[in-house]
């Protein structure tokens, strides 16, 4: 009878109370972080070409050659200067004549620079062959053409890659994304062939028109240390571009601790210093690979039940099962 009249309901023993894991709230530091997927490659692949129609009658390189600037690719038998050997042989003397002749008249300041080239590139089409160099230290990525094929002026013969331009990843990222990055930010790329290392990176450029077809901007991330890589392989880039509009001062809590989600609403249940869970309303800006960004509700260094909040009332005591 004395404890029938009793008033209040007597406290949970602990051992009745729910044991939740927790963490502190911190701030999204690493939030703005923008992932990619691309290809590597050579800064410069440029596609090397004769500039008049012919012949090709050798071909001296093959594709992972290491050639030296200068070197000789290959040759053209050239077939625009006509068939009468002595009528090339003419057209070669006259144009080597004029040449001459515009060169002393530039050194004296009478003709353009224009005008020499023109003269120059006069003596080029008249001879009856050409010679295709590297034009810088580089490698051969592809042959484009044979042996004894013939090819048009500016055809691709081989696809060339200057080893001194960089090793670059090209990624296409979203128009979203590509609005939060800029030259100059740092990045990591990581090569699974390679093994999970990251490798040091910055953002070089970021493309100003769209692709037609996709609408996404490529992005272009150098790689600082290019050891093993090769054009073609696949990349994994991560770039620490700026937060998105509300990310800049966004909190992080784990996915879990958030409870009855609508939109941009939630509920978590804040831990005050007598361990007794509170629900709070929050409002949040998405979600990373972190975890939930909240903007409002929440405030730095407090904690948040991050494991068994399905568990728990407001106003109820709670055991910690770990802390972090």
């Amino acid at each position: 009878m004395l404890s029938a009249c009793g008033g209040g309901e007597a406290p949970a023993a602990a051992s009745d109370q729910p044991v939740v894991s927790i963490v502190t709230v911190a701030p999204a530091g690493g939030a703005g972080a923008v992932r990619a997927s691309g290809l590597i490659g050579f800064r410069r692949e440029p596609q090397l070409a004769f500039n008049a129609p012919g012949v090709i009658a050798s071909l001296d390189v093959d594709s992972g050659d290491v050639v030296r600037r200068g070197q000789r690719l290959a040759t053209l038998r050239r077939t625009s200067v006509g068939a009468n050997p002595d009528e090339s042989a003419l057209a070669r003397q006259v144009a080597e004549r004029d040449l001459a002749r515009t060169q002393e008249l530039y050194e004296r300041g009478f003709v353009s620079e224009a005008r020499l080239e023109s003269a120059r590139l006069a003596v080029e089409r008249a001879r009856d062959s050409s010679v295709l160099t590297a034009p810088a230290d580089g490698v051969i990525l592809r042959r484009a053409a044979e042996p004894a094929q013939s090819v048009a002026a500016g055809a691709p013969v081989i696809v060339f890659g200057e080893s001194g331009s960089g090793i670059v990843v090209r990624a296409p990222v979203s128009s979203a994304e590509a609005a939060r990055i800029r030259p100059g930010d740092t990045a990591q790329v990581r090569v699974q062939a390679l093994g999970p290392q990251a490798r040091a990176a910055r953002v070089t450029r970021v493309s100003a028109q769209s692709d037609a077809r996709t609408g996404a901007f490529t992005i272009e991330i150098e790689v600082t240390d290019a050891a093993g890589l090769r054009s073609g392989m696949v990349a994994e880039a991560e770039i620490a571009a700026a937060p998105a509009s509300g990310e800049a001062s966004a909190l992080i809590v784990p996915t879990l601790a958030l409870l009855d989600a609508r939109a941009d609403q939630g509920v978590v249940f804040v831990i005050d210093e007598n361990n007794v869970a509170r629900r709070r309303a929050v409002r949040t800006a998405g979600v990373s690979q972190n975890g939930v960004l909240v903007v409002e509700g929440l405030a730095a260094g407090e904690r948040v039940v991050s494991a068994g909040a399905a568990y728990v009332r407001d106003g109820e005591g709670v055991r910690l099962a770990a802390e972090s």
